[in-house]
């Protein structure tokens, strides 16, 4: 049957699971590593943990900073890699590694000055904000390993060598258990630093992971591109063209998480207590979407690059066939089975049938989810950022967070939000196909 299909093929089938596979996984494995310094951390009571939680939503602000720097290196490197210009790919990683250090430097002045104004407006308790005080002067040291990490990251993901940062990634999943449980709880000489201990902990895997990418680049003979060439601010200023809208569009879409927490928790604590716990389990669904999201936009970008529209289209459409096949398989495990995922983290009747409530409908759009993961990063490959920021924007704020605050504020049924949020993945991911159906991607320069 598959062999029916134009656009299939098993050597373009390869090609996308070898980039996608890695990069999924190296997601999850962040996951995983969070979730392990969450279940330390906890051991020293609620405000520790309220603490860190509020810390991390403060520093998730920054990722609206890394998808600007992810996007645009990567739309630019992925034409140079696919149009065999290394010369060029070589200077776009050394101009864009200068101009994120530069940006990152007011970026965590600006984090120190702001994160405890942003506790107050989160409504934080004295104790806890001491806490998270502690835990993010250290913590918010790492911002610019963090945004030029992604600089690294993007480039083996245009180069469709996303094999390196997940082999980086699987030994520092090996090494942070060991280090913050040593950092947190003590052992030997070592003193039990606690939630600071965490936070040194994380700034030291940081900086391993950034100098291990980056060696790669200066050492290894065969790495894909190289720290090589002068900085060009012609290719600073293109990366940022393209990666800003994206950047603005990952903000956005940050603010409308949160408001949706606050929805959801009008309805009360067990309520908000199962909508924690679904979102939870749907970080782990989202893990295949992101890698195959990092697939079409590199092929995309390369095929492009090499002049070759047809291969770019029939990339895109094989990537949706197997997006689509992986995530409705995960969807259906969500919808038939959300009692018994949600019952690993609660032990609550309540809370699981609230989380419950909430995987069904999800679990129903999965299919169309990946569409709009793989046909965004198609379109963010193809440097047509503006739309992709105009789409999410309107879809969002306009069918989502809007109905879903009418929704919350006469009392109607919770589950109504989350068929809501269903409805509006169905015909997001239409508007995404028309868009990718029309070929406006062809014709975009970057």
């Amino acid at each position: 049957m598959l062999e029916r299909l134009s656009f299939y093929s098993r050597q373009r089938s390869r090609r996308i699971l070898n980039i996608a596979i890695p990069s999924g996984l190296n997601s999850l494995l962040d996951i995983i590593n969070l979730s392990i310094d969450l279940l330390m951390i906890g051991t020293f009571g609620a405000s520790a943990i309220v603490a860190v939680g509020v810390s991390l939503n403060f520093i998730m602000l920054a990722f609206a900073f890394t998808t600007v720097i992810f996007v645009g290196n990567s739309a630019l490197m992925a034409r140079f890699l696919g149009a065999n210009d290394k010369v060029a790919a070589n200077a776009v990683l050394v101009s864009l590694s200068f101009a994120t250090f530069l940006l990152s430097l007011p970026l965590t002045a600006l984090a120190f000055y702001s994160f405890d104004y942003f506790f107050l407006w989160v409504g934080v308790a004295e104790d806890a904000r001491v806490v998270g005080n502690a835990y993010l002067n250290i913590v918010l040291c790492s911002i610019p390993l963090l945004l030029i990490k992604q600089v690294s990251i993007s480039a083996f993901s245009s180069a469709g060598a996303t094999k390196f940062p997940f082999y980086i990634k699987v030994g520092i999943t090996i090494i942070n258990p060991f280090l913050k449980y040593v950092l947190i709880f003590g052992f030997g000489v070592i003193p039990q630093f606690g939630v600071v201990g965490a936070a040194i902990g994380t700034l030291v895997v940081n900086a391993v992971e950034t100098f291990a990418l980056f060696g790669i680049f200066m050492f290894y003979k065969n790495s894909p591109v190289r720290l090589q060439g002068r900085v060009c601010f012609d290719y600073i200023r293109r990366a940022f063209v393209i990666g800003i809208p994206s950047g603005m569009e990952r903000l956005f879409t940050l603010f409308a998480i949160i408001l949706m927490t606050k929805f959801v928790a009008m309805y009360g604590n067990y309520a908000l207590a199962g909508y924690q716990i679904a979102t939870i389990i749907e970080g782990f669904a989202f893990m295949p979407g992101f890698g195959f999201m990092i697939a079409a936009m590199a092929l995309m970008g390369q095929n492009l690059g090499a002049k070759k529209p047809l291969e770019a289209k029939y990339s895109t459409l094989n990537t949706l066939l197997l997006g689509g096949i992986f995530m409705g398989v995960v969807g259906l495990i969500m919808s038939v089975f959300a009692k018994n995922l949600s019952g690993f983290f609660s032990k609550d009747v309540e809370a699981i049938a609230q989380s419950a409530s909430y995987l069904v409908p999800i679990g129903i759009s999965q299919i169309a989810f990946a569409f709009i993961c793989i046909l965004d990063g198609a379109l963010r490959g193809a440097g047509i950022t503006k739309i992709t920021l105009i789409v999410n924007g309107v879809m969002i704020w306009g069918l989502r967070v809007l109905p879903c605050y009418v929704i919350a504020y006469f009392g109607y049924p919770v589950v109504l939000i989350y068929i809501c949020i269903c409805l509006e993945t169905f015909i997001r991911a239409f508007v995404y196909w028309k868009i990718f159906q029309s070929g406006i991607w062809r014709r975009q320069k970057v």
